[in-house]
């Protein structure tokens, strides 16, 4: 019975240290993203350059996807610091491209909508890590309901609709990466927990650290996007 209660804690410990390490890994990329986007904010010709160059910005969009998808496949091959710094070097990418929101919405604006981001990010988040019921079945769903999200996303851009069916579109996505701040964080859980003393677990943080950036920052723009009027 001792021993049990001892092999538990220690697997607390262990899982404890883990989520640390994740969330220490995705606020330096969210750190490192918001002091790049000032830096170009505050550079007019360069902002200029990226905001007004398609071929710039579809370069860079490129370059973030290709990191991603390297990243995600790649990262148990990788050693910790080589995904590290990868992740680093994506988040900077990021930067670049979101320096461009500091052109529509006001400074203000900008860090009001981050801590309300922060706030929410980190309330999902805890409810996946507490949370005793295990949802990786609502998972495909939620992959499946962002799929047609972003088809219909792409397709608005492609014909502009009703201001109410963006509105719709927006709120839609705020609820869909809410969810899979959610299912990410017990997924991560989860994966931490069937990894626990072997080797992979540093690539297996930023990997978990890449996916709850993602969700912030998706969260971060539609969230932004509601205070345009």
């Amino acid at each position: 019975m001792a021993q049990a209660t001892t092999l538990q804690s220690t697997s607390e410990v262990r899982f404890n240290r883990f989520m640390a390490g994740v969330y220490l890994v995705m606020a330096a990329g969210l750190a490192i993203t918001a002091l790049v986007a000032s830096w170009v904010a505050g550079n007019k010709d360069l902002l200029f350059r990226i905001a007004t160059d398609p071929w710039l910005a579809f370069g860079l969009f490129i370059i973030q996807i290709f990191i991603v998808v390297s990243l995600s496949a790649a990262v148990m091959r990788l050693s910790p610091a080589v995904a590290l710094l990868l992740f680093l070097g994506y988040s900077a990418l990021t930067g670049v491209t979101l320096s461009t929101i500091f052109i529509y919405y006001t400074q203000s604006s900008i860090a009001y909508t981050f801590w309300v981001t922060a706030g929410m990010f980190l309330f999902m988040s805890l409810v996946g890590v507490f949370l005793k019921k295990d949802i990786s079945g609502i998972g495909m769903f939620l992959l499946m309901a962002l799929m047609g999200w972003l088809f219909g996303l792409f397709f608005s851009m492609l014909f502009p609709l009703s201001p109410g069916f963006n509105r719709m579109m927006n709120f839609i996505g705020i609820l869909l990466f809410a969810g899979l701040t959610v299912w990410d964080t017990q997924r991560l859980k989860q994966l931490s927990k069937q990894l626990e003393g072997r080797q992979g677990i540093g690539g297996l943080i930023v990997l978990g650290a890449l996916t709850l950036y993602l969700d912030f920052i998706n969260l971060f723009l539609l969230l932004l996007r509601t205070t345009r009027r």
